[in-house]
């Protein structure tokens, strides 16, 4: 398995486990990463929908293991903990309550496990709603809150996504594609979120891969999967699978019921929002706007420069600094 990227081994201080849970009444995967269990704890929220993050982890958190004790959770239907469990029947559970109450439940087990009365949270894309939501409702589990690609309205996402493909493919004079793109207007569509809404948010999302502004799917992302030692060969066959049909209902409450001021603005715990200044997903001028609206204990607004969606990885050394010495120093 010459291909494979070689695992960072832990010493005896630290912890490496790969751990099955019973969470919510099914079978869920948690990965504890750290070289000292007594440093303070990051629950790392992955998004998505059902875009789990174990194995792209060594592309990026193995600096972080200094600092912080990182924990992963492929959350229902998503990742290693898809194949523990019947996707159809766990399909019917799925909905963003239940969703939230497992993101409690698994912070409770974490706190538990490592005998530590508060940990930070970190939700990429829809971790962030699904983070925000969590720190929210249960402040006092919590020492910190970091919003890492911002999640604040989803078709307003959207929209300015697509402006910003319609403006580059107008510059760059196709105008075969131009008229394609302009066929998919109003966009996003004024329905609920539905079969032909799918249709065109797919159609959307591969002309913006076209042009160079979404995420997934290009070469650096399939290598980082392809070389992951944290998932087995099987378990890297999720991403072909229909993720979006696994996570519909999730899909749906986000399309059709979510905005992050549902959550309030008021926050007890230090709040830390990190946006790529190229993320046409999560645009960085709506985070910042609900950033102003924010009032907690301690804010900072982080934009990470030539970085996109993914700015852990597409900007490394700055989001490791922004991590490490502007955030951290703000938890401890």
């Amino acid at each position: 398995m010459a291909l494979l990227s070689k695992r960072k081994k832990i010493e005896a201080s630290g912890i490496d486990l790969m751990e099955t849970v019973t969470i919510g009444g099914i079978l869920q995967v948690l990965y504890f990463r750290g070289e000292d269990i007594k440093n303070p704890i990051i629950l790392f929220i992955h998004g998505g929908p059902g875009q789990p993050e174990i194995p792209f982890l060594h592309d990026f958190q193995y600096s972080w293991e200094t600092h912080f004790t990182i924990v992963h959770w492929d959350q229902r239907n998503s990742g290693k903990t898809f194949f523990l469990n019947n996707p159809e029947a766990v399909l019917e559970t799925l909905n963003f309550e239940r969703a939230l109450s497992d993101a409690h439940e698994v912070a409770q087990y974490i706190r538990e496990k490592l005998n530590q009365d508060k940990i930070i949270v970190l939700g990429h894309s829809y971790g962030s709603v699904l983070g925000t939501a969590l720190v929210q409702s249960y402040p006092q589990y919590f020492s910190a809150y970091i919003g890492l690609a911002q999640v604040v309205n989803m078709r307003d996402n959207e929209r300015v996504g697509f402006d910003m493909l319609l403006e580059i493919a107008r510059k760059k004079g196709n105008n075969k594609d131009i008229r394609a793109i302009e066929s998919l207007a109003p966009y996003p569509p004024n329905e609920a979120f539905n079969k032909s809404f799918m249709s065109r948010l797919m159609s959307v999302r591969q002309f913006q891969a076209k042009y160079g502004i979404a995420t997934g799917g290009d070469l650096r992302t399939i290598f980082r999967l392809l070389t992951s030692p944290y998932y087995s060969w099987q378990e890297k066959g999720y991403f072909s699978k229909d993720i979006l049909a696994n996570q519909l209902p999730i899909f749906k409450y986000l399309f059709d019921e979510f905005d992050i001021h549902y959550f309030g603005t008021t926050f007890e715990i230090p709040v830390f929002i990190v946006m790529g200044d190229r993320d046409y997903n999560t645009p960085h001028t709506l985070a910042k706007e609900f950033f102003e609206e924010i009032s907690a204990p301690h804010k900072a607004f982080f934009l990470i420069p030539n970085a996109g969606h993914f700015a852990m990885m597409d900007n490394k050394a700055e989001f490791n600094r922004v991590l490490l010495e502007k955030i951290k120093p703000l938890i401890d």
